[in-house]
């Protein structure tokens, strides 16, 4: 049964690529290898929008994941996020009136842009995530955090302002989210900053970030065309952290003056499409490239090791490395540590386990992190490549 395109509406999505079952819970780290060897699988089979080049997983489940405190996708222990996030709260606190206002943060994450952002701007916010594990309820700050899914019901705080970072991707439904959040604004001025993995350059590259929990992808043709449907305007786009990522910001009951609406056009559609065409093939060839290159390595006598057990990391080696070859694992995120990565059940240990490992080659799934993770190496006194997959 063909599945009509959740961002234009207009068309049927095309298959175009069966990556075949890879992990379901990319965020969970177990505390067994028996228990990550275990983790289960899902099936990715893409599909694309041929109006607007928007692109969903044409197989996904949606009873298949379960958010909670047992999953952790925290970006902040890295300080090149950190700087990333520091910047984006000046920017929004710059740019909109939020002294004084209340900010809706869906997808919330452990809360650190949440409570920035009300610092900084003098506003006042409610961050909900299931996935949130601290204190609940009032924050110094000035925010309330709520360890669930946000409501979008009666019960929702009136607000001013909503933000989801990494959130919308994984909706089963995106339209619809956006069809209530724009119901729940009513007839009052409100804005609002998405932000989201950028399929310009998933698909364009290897494909790591394509995983089971992004539901769909978006590039900045088709995220404009799912806000604008959904009864927004669209102020401003364009990407973030070096292509990574892609931004929208919203507007409702705002005069159209004030928004700058810039859309990006069918020459970025048909970009994105050409991307799409020779994506399965890429993605083919890059998963034989790496085995390729880790036999290579360990022929050579070296100890190779994957810096990064992000969802990156998890669907790299569940791809390229699924025998667990490697000599080792790496996050710099501490809950990590000493925990089993899902279906391939590589442990994954602290940077600083590496200074007595031997290995010549770092692999990274993530350029953007390229410098950070260098300099930690040279500080570590580890001498070794660092090879971006």
């Amino acid at each position: 049964m063909s599945r009509i395109c959740d961002a234009c509406g207009s068309a049927a999505l095309v298959p175009f690529a069966d990556l075949g079952p890879i992990p379901v819970f990319c965020g969970v780290h177990w505390a067994s290898r028996d228990e990550a060897l275990a983790s289960p699988l899902g099936d990715m089979r893409l599909g694309y929008c041929p109006e607007c080049a928007y692109v969903r997983n044409l197989a996904f489940d949606p009873t298949a994941l379960v958010y909670d405190t047992t999953m952790d996708t925290n970006l902040h222990h890295s300080p090149a996020f950190q700087t990333f996030s520091a910047e984006l709260v000046k920017h929004l606190a710059s740019r909109y009136p939020l002294a004084g206002a209340t900010v809706l943060d869906i997808g919330c994450g452990q809360g650190e842009f949440l409570r920035e952002l009300c610092h900084v701007a003098g506003c006042r916010g409610h961050g909900y995530d299931a996935m949130y594990a601290g204190p609940v309820g009032p924050d110094p700050s000035g925010a309330v955090l709520h360890s669930g899914h946000a409501p979008l019901d009666e019960t929702t705080p009136t607000f001013d302002f909503v933000t989801s970072r990494h959130w919308f991707e994984h909706l089963d439904d995106p339209h619809g989210f956006l069809v209530r959040l724009r119901e729940l604004a009513g007839d009052r001025p409100v804005r609002g900053y998405l932000e989201v993995p950028d399929a310009c350059y998933d698909l364009a590259t290897a494909g790591w970030e394509v995983i089971y929990p992004h539901v769909s992808y978006f590039d900045a043709y088709s995220l404009c065309r799912i806000v604008e449907r959904a009864g927004w305007q669209v102020a401003e786009t364009g990407p973030l952290f070096s292509g990574m990522f892609r931004f929208v910001e919203i507007a409702v009951n705002v005069p159209a003056s004030a928004t700058g609406r810039k859309l990006p056009g069918p020459a970025d559609r048909d970009r994105q499409l050409e991307s799409i065409a020779g994506f399965d093939n890429r993605h083919a060839a890059e998963r034989e490239h790496w085995r390729s290159t880790i036999d290579r390595l360990l022929a050579a006598g070296d100890q190779p090791v994957l810096w990064g057990a992000g969802s990156r990391g998890v669907q790299f080696l569940h791809l390229a490395d699924p025998d667990g070859r490697l000599a080792a694992v790496v996050d710099v995120n501490p809950r990590k540590w000493g925990r089993y990565l899902p279906v391939t059940g590589h442990q994954v240990g602290s940077p600083a386990s590496l200074t007595d490992l031997g290995t010549r080659s770092v692999i990274i799934t993530n350029p953007a992190y390229r410098n950070e993770i260098g300099t930690a190496l040279r500080e570590l006194g580890v001498n070794a490549e660092l090879l971006v997959a």
